[in-house]
């Protein structure tokens, strides 16, 4: 399996604390049967995270610290974008990765702030010839009070994420649900662990790989876990399912009669 999302290597942004951090990460992960890690560092205008060449030279660092310690896990260049007002306008400017060179871009929206104008986002991204990963979109208040705002997404192109741990429930009852909905609903495309640390928000797969294999089906687990992970790390396209639409409940007959 491939974790897409991960925030592995040590001291370069609110991940990792220490190198012996990202060795116990990268042990909890080969537990979990990953094998690659794309490491998505947060790219954001109003911190000074490690980017560019530097980053570039932390992650070879690290994968030849792995191989000295026999840890046969291969950790992948990548970056969070964080979304701003004038992203798009800079975007060539910008000293960014996408998920291992490829041609899919994880974005995360600021979580006071949610766009309004989600696929006029996604059309502009793929006129420069990106395909945008919309990062624990279960996490925004909006997308939780209306999953629709993800529907429209996905049709205009977006790829969805969510975190392996929201899926267990373990970010709040809330959060479970609308992973739940996403799912039933077609709306979940990769999963990633969303990993910081060693001892908490850790890189939990395999768990969350079960419970949806067991809820929902086999095949679909292989698609979230595997399949679409991998084509993203390959920069190949993903065969992305129709989306259901949310069907409000009928009214009653006495709903109807007094304008409920």
């Amino acid at each position: 399996m491939i974790d897409i999302h991960c925030h592995i290597l040590p001291e370069v942004d609110d991940g990792s604390r220490s190198l012996n951090e990202s060795i116990e990460m990268a042990m909890i992960a080969k537990e979990q049967g990953i094998k690659k890690i794309i490491n998505t560092s947060h790219y954001h205008p109003d911190f000074s995270y490690k980017k560019g060449e530097e980053l570039l030279k932390e992650l070879n660092d690290f994968n030849n610290v792995l191989k000295e310690n026999m840890i046969d896990i291969e950790v992948l260049i990548g970056n969070e974008i964080y979304y701003t007002q004038d992203l798009i306008k800079h975007i060539d400017e910008l000293d960014f990765y996408t998920l291992n060179n490829s041609r899919y871009l994880l974005i995360e929206f600021p979580p006071t702030n949610f766009p309004k104008d989600l696929c006029n986002i996604v059309y502009e991204l793929k006129e420069r010839n990106y395909i945008p990963v919309f990062a624990h979109v279960e996490r925004y208040r909006e997308v939780q009070e209306n999953p629709d705002l993800i529907y429209e997404a996905i049709k205009a192109g977006a790829i969805i994420q969510v975190n392996s741990n929201s899926i267990l429930g373990k970010s709040g009852q809330t959060i479970e649900q609308v992973c739940d909905t996403l799912i039933k609903r077609n709306m979940v495309h990769v999963v990633g662990s969303d990993a910081h640390r060693s001892k908490r928000r850790t890189p939990i797969f395999l768990d969350a790989y079960k419970y949806v294999s067991d809820k929902y089906s086999k095949d679909y687990a292989d698609d979230i876990f595997i399949k679409n992970n991998n084509a993203i790390a390959n920069d190949e396209d993903i065969m992305v399912p129709t989306p259901y639409e949310f069907e409000p409940k009928k009214k009653g007959f006495l709903s109807r009669l007094f304008k409920l």
